[in-house]
C-alpha cells in the first residue's frame, strides 16, 4: 500500500494532482511565459473557478502570492497604520500577532486557550485578525461566531485566516473584509501558492494609507491588485501552482462544495469517536462548538512516537502535535482524505493499547 499522509500540511495529494501534472507537462504549461495570453488565460480561469466555487461577491478581489504567511506581511504593510487587534489561540494566529510587532505595530493580543472567542473583549481597530481554523492547536471558529464579531466591529477590517479551513468549513464571506489561504493543506496540493482575496474598502484603506507608510514595492496591494485586473502578477509567478489549483477546482466543483463540507463532517465524526474510545488517547479541544472539522489533535498518554511508528509502519503518516511533540498527535482531514482512508486509520488506531 502507498503511504498516506494525514500530516497538517504538506498533506496527501488531491487524487488527480497526478493526472493534471502530467498535462501540464505535456502541454509545456510550465515553460510557458507568464505575459503570454496562455498563461493569462490560465490566470483567469483559475480566478473564475475560485469566484464559483468559494462563492466569492463580485466586490471582492482575487491574487496570488507564496504563501499565507507572506499575506500576514502584506497585510501589515498594506491594510494598518498604526494599530491592529489579533485573537490568537495557537501558534499561528500568534506569529501574526509577533508580525504586526515586528513591524512595530501598535499590535493587541487577546488570547483564547481552547475557549472560544469572546467579542464582548472587542473594540473597533483598524484590522482585527480572526481564524477560522487554527492548525496547531485544532480550534475552530464556526460561521454564527464570525458573524456576531462582525456585527460589533462595524469600522474595523476583519481578516480571516483560512489556511486549514477552506472550503471544508464555511462561512459568510460578507462577514470579512479580506481572507487568504495556501494550497497545500485543504486543496490537497504542493506547497507554494497562496491565496489572498479582498475587498474594496482593503483596496480604499490601502489608498488612504499609501502617502503615510511604504506599502511595499512588487507587492505592495496597489501593484498586484493592477496586475490582478489584467490576470498577472507583477513578478514570475508559481505558475505550477495556479494551474493545478485551476484544475483541481475543476474536480471540487464536479464533487460539490456540500458534499465536502457533510464528508468533512463525517470524517472528523469517526475520528472523534475513535479517540473517545481510546484508553491512550483524550481530545485536546474538549468544547465540540470549537473542534476543528480538519486537523483533529490528542493527547496522548504514550508518547507520541508510539502512534506515529506504529501507524508509519502502516503507511499512515501522521503528525505530532505543535509545541507538545512528545505527547499529542495531529490527523489532518482535508478533501483529499477519501472515507475509506479515514476508516482505515481509525481501524489501526483502535488496535493501539
Amino acid at each position: 500500500m502507498k503511504k498516506i499522509f494525514f500530516t497538517p500540511g504538506p498533506s496527501q495529494l488531491f487524487f488527480s494532482v497526478p493526472d493534471h501534472l502530467k498535462e501540464g507537462i505535456n502541454n509545456d504549461i510550465f515553460s510557458i511565459s507568464h505575459r503570454s495570453k496562455k498563461f493569462k488565460k490560465i490566470y483567469e480561469s483559475c480566478i473564475t473557478k475560485l469566484r464559483t466555487f468559494l462563492e466569492i461577491p463580485e466586490n471582492y478581489n482575487i491574487c496570488f502570492l507564496s504563501s499565507a504567511n507572506e499575506i500576514w506581511e502584506r497585510i501589515i504593510h498594506n491594510l494598518v497604520l498604526e494599530s491592529s487587534t489579533h485573537l490568537v489561540n495557537g501558534a499561528f494566529s500568534k506569529k501574526f500577532y509577533d508580525f504586526a510587532k515586528m513591524n512595530k505595530i501598535d499590535a493587541k493580543e487577546f488570547f483564547y486557550d481552547r475557549v472560544e472567542y469572546n467579542e464582548d473583549d472587542l473594540v473597533d481597530d483598524e484590522l482585527v485578525a480572526l481564524t477560522l481554523n487554527e492548525t496547531s492547536r485544532g480550534i475552530m471558529c464556526d460561521s454564527d461566531k464570525i458573524s456576531s464579531i462582525r456585527n460589533k466591529l462595524k469600522n474595523s477590517l476583519v481578516a480571516l485566516d483560512c489556511v486549514s479551513g477552506l472550503p471544508s468549513i464555511p462561512f459568510n464571506i460578507s462577514d470579512v473584509d479580506t481572507f487568504y489561504f495556501s494550497v497545500q493543506k485543504c486543496f490537497g496540493l504542493p506547497s507554494g501558492l497562496g491565496v489572498w482575496v479582498y475587498n474594496e474598502k482593503c483596496l480604499e484603506k490601502n489608498k488612504s494609507i499609501s502617502d503615510k507608510k511604504i506599502t511595499g514595492t512588487y507587492h505592495s496591494l496597489k501593484t498586484l491588485h493592477n496586475k490582478t485586473l489584467n490576470f498577472q502578477t507583477p513578478e514570475t509567478p508559481n505558475v505550477l501552482a495556479i494551474f493545478l489549483l485551476s484544475r483541481v477546482l475543476d474536480d471540487m466543483i464536479r464533487i460539490g462544495k456540500d458534499r465536502i463540507i457533510r464528508e468533512t463532517n463525517y470524517k472528523s465524526s469517526l475520528l472523534y469517536n475513535t479517540i473517545k474510545q481510546s484508553d491512550l488517547l483524550k481530545e485536546y479541544i474538549e468544547n465540540k462548538s470549537i473542534q476543528s472539522k480538519t486537523v483533529i489533535v490528542a493527547d496522548t498518554e504514550k508518547d507520541s512516537d508510539y502512534f506515529i511508528e506504529n501507524l508509519r509502519r502502516k503507511n499512515l503518516i501522521i503528525g505530532k502535535g505543535y509545541g507538545s511533540i512528545n505527547n499529542q498527535i495531529r490527523i489532518a482531514n482535508f478533501p483529499s482524505h477519501s472515507k475509506e482512508s479515514i476508516e482505515l486509520l481509525c481501524d489501526e488506531l483502535t488496535k493501539l493499547q
